[in-house]
Order: C-alpha cells, then sequence, then structure tokens
C-alpha cells in the first residue's frame, strides 16, 4: 500500500511532458478543444459540434526501405451542421527554424493517404487544416507558413497557421479561453527562471501567478465554460510541465512542486483515489483480524482472551463467533 501512496505523491518528470500535456488535453477536453480551434483557425463552432479524435500513428518509408514509426500530437475531426473537417496540430518546444515544416508535410501526406478516395483513374487525397504551437519565444516565426508543391500540371500549396504561446498574456488567454495555452505559460518565464530561484520573493510572486490561473479556472468551472473534469486535467499537465522546465531549479522546483503538487492531490478524483486506498486497507485488516480472531476460536481460546490479544472490543469476536456458528 505504500507504493500506492509514493505513486500519487511522485510528480512527473517525464521527458515528454510537452508533448503529453498538449495530446491530454486535445484528447480528453472538448470544452478546451473547440475555443483553441476557433480561434486559432478562425472557425465558429459550437456545443452542437461533434469532435472525432483520429488515428494519430502512421509509418514513413525510408530510402533503405525501413519504416519509421511517427507520432502526431494531435489528429481529429470536428463536424457541425453537415460539415466535417479534419485537423492536425503539433506543439513544439525546439526553436523554429522552418524544418518543422517538412515533419508537418510528412504528417500531412500520411494523414490525407489515410483516407484517400479512389476511382479507376483518379486518386483523390485531402490535406487537413493544419497549424504549429510554438512554446518557446522566436522572432523568425511568422504567424504561418506555406506549404508548396511542384507538380507537372502546375503547383498548389496550403497554410500552415503559427501560434506562438509567448505571444498571449494571461488575460487574452482568458478571454479567448484560450485554456490550452495555460499549461505551458511558464515558458513565458523560461529566461528568467534562474534568477527566480535564487530569490525568495520572485518565487513568491511567481506562485501567486499559478494562484492566480486556477482562481481564474474555478471561475470558469463555476460559470459552466469548463467541467471539473477539465480543470482537473488542466491542474496536472501544469504541474507536469512546470516540473519538467523547472528541473534543475532546485529552490523553485520545491516550493512548486509543493503548491502544485498540493492542488493535484486535492482533485476530487485523486482524493477518490485515495479514500479508496485507505478503504482498502481497512478492509484487508478487518479481513485479517477476522481471520485471526477465527483461527483462536476453533482452538478453543475464550472470547475474552482473544479480545485481549487482539487488542479489540469484545464484541468483535463474538460478531466471528457467531458466524462460524451459522456456517457450522
Amino acid at each position: 500500500m505504500g507504493k500506492s501512496k509514493d505513486v500519487i505523491n511522485k510528480p512527473v518528470y517525464s521527458d515528454i511532458a510537452y508533448d503529453d500535456a498538449f495530446r491530454t488535453m486535445e484528447g480528453e477536453c472538448d470544452d478546451v478543444l473547440i475555443p483553441f480551434v476557433n480561434y486559432f483557425f478562425s472557425e465558429n463552432y459550437n456545443d452542437t459540434a461533434k469532435i472525432i479524435r483520429l488515428r494519430n500513428e502512421s509509418f514513413i518509408e525510408r530510402p533503405d526501405h525501413s519504416e519509421e514509426k511517427r507520432i502526431t500530437d494531435s489528429h481529429f475531426s470536428i463536424t457541425q451542421d453537415g460539415i466535417r473537417k479534419k485537423y492536425h496540430l503539433e506543439c513544439e518546444s525546439k526553436a523554429y527554424d522552418g524544418t518543422i515544416l517538412l515533419r508537418m508535410f510528412e504528417y500531412d501526406t500520411q494523414i490525407a493517404i489515410s483516407e484517400a478516395e479512389s476511382c479507376s483513374d483518379v486518386l483523390r487525397v485531402k490535406m487537413p487544416i493544419a497549424g504549429v504551437l510554438l512554446l518557446r519565444r522566436s522572432d523568425k516565426a511568422p504567424e504561418k507558413a506555406c506549404i508548396c508543391i511542384e507538380t507537372p500540371n502546375g503547383s498548389v500549396s496550403y497554410d500552415i497557421k503559427i501560434i506562438k504561446e509567448t505571444d498571449f498574456s494571461l488575460d487574452m488567454i482568458f478571454e479567448n479561453r484560450l485554456y490550452m495555452l495555460l499549461p505551458f505559460y511558464v515558458f513565458n518565464y523560461e529566461k528568467s527562471l534562474g534568477e527566480i530561484d535564487s530569490d525568495k520573493e520572485r518565487i513568491t510572486e511567481f506562485l501567486n501567478m499559478y494562484g492566480e490561473i486556477f482562481n481564474r479556472l474555478e471561475l470558469a468551472q463555476s460559470t459552466g465554460l469548463l467541467s471539473a473534469k477539465t480543470i482537473g486535467v488542466i491542474i496536472s499537465v501544469t504541474h507536469s510541465v512546470f516540473c519538467k522546465l523547472a528541473s534543475g531549479k532546485k529552490n523553485l522546483l520545491k516550493k512548486g512542486d509543493d503548491y502544485m503538487g498540493g492542488k493535484v492531490l486535492d482533485l476530487p478524483e485523486v482524493v477518490f483515489y485515495k479514500r479508496g486506498i485507505e478503504k482498502g486497507i481497512e478492509q484487508g485488516l478487518e479481513q485479517g483480524m477476522e481471520k485471526v480472531i477465527e483461527n483462536m476460536l476453533k482452538k478453543g481460546i475464550s472470547n475474552d482472551e482473544i479480545a485481549n490479544l487482539c487488542d479489540c472490543d469484545i464484541s468483535v469476536v463474538k460478531k466471528v463467533a457467531e458466524k462460524i456458528s451459522m456456517l457450522a
């Protein structure tokens, strides 16, 4: 049972914490994904929109005929009023240098091939609506990029929308319901984390920022904009992202982990899980005690002596004795 408690209290320091956070929110939280897509791609989806998560694994064949497995961060379709659109989103933690466009094209072509339509003389493929979320500040990154394909019959192209985490203040995030950006808001402080780590007052100010985020999330829940489940997901992945980015900043990591870890432990599902463990321990002890008492009774030891040896009330012993009598 001690091992289970360790699992609950241990923070997540995953090497792919950023990708995991993005995929988790995209995969679990419709009330986060819809407003993000609306803002990112100038859509107008409402509560009637239906999201279908699509396959995010594909295999790219290399010149040596080997296959390389590729996993997209996000691949889904949204249908509203009979119109279905496919989307492909990537969360990029590396500095923008344009090379991600090649990966986007590889992913997009595989997505298009997976739903290709063909007849005897025509193969029709449809590229998804694609975009990239850049986590780190980059002055080189454009607002959109273009993938141009030269064919024997001329050129065709499509846009890759780009959005930068560091372009958004907390007010902008909450006003536009861009909750998808919240776990990564710490990237706005990336270059100053070392200085914050060595200053107790700045650590306090930094954690107050998270306090504001969590308070505003609670308000969003109270007004029906977010579900309790979504709040739990956001808090959990925010904790994970913080621990990853702040690793090596001993003071900040300790304080932040204690603060956000406490928030995670207070989530309803975690409390429920802990209570389940505690109940399991309690039930296990009770069952074990009953077995011990049963064995003592069968050996002819008196009720009073058993109660004294087991440090339990005499009524417990009598209850076990009654069970034995009923089964006899």
